[in-house]
């Protein structure tokens, strides 16, 4: 992190906590907050961000610099969701399977 986006962070949790012990309304936080972010943008009203990171590899001795992109260094945020939400539906779906082999089983028996 450089030392303007720090600078920008602090100014946030200044903002921040002034909003909410009630030294400045709603209006006023909002354009603080619009100003400082404003400041992480450069000249073209593009915010500054570090998409491709360069990682350093040592190889036989020389060092080679290789682009990664970001989706290649951090995972997915719902990567997972998609399985987690199966396994209550097929939690019930099997409960369901085996509550129908119980009453088949009990009326067959009688």
């Amino acid at each position: 992190m450089s030392e303007r986006e720090r600078r920008v962070n602090q100014g946030l949790r200044v903002l921040d906590e002034a909003h909410y012990s009630g030294r400045i309304n709603r209006e006023e936080y909002r354009k603080r907050r619009r100003q400082l972010l404003g400041s992480l943008c450069d000249s073209h009203g593009i915010t500054a961000r570090n998409t491709l990171r360069t990682r350093v590899t040592q190889q036989g001795g020389r060092v080679a610099q290789a682009a990664v992109a970001p989706a290649e260094s951090q995972p997915a945020p719902f990567a997972a969701r998609h399985a987690v939400a199966w396994k209550p539906l097929l939690a019930f779906a099997l409960g369901l399977v085996l509550c129908a082999l119980l009453v088949y089983w009990l009326l067959r028996a009688n």
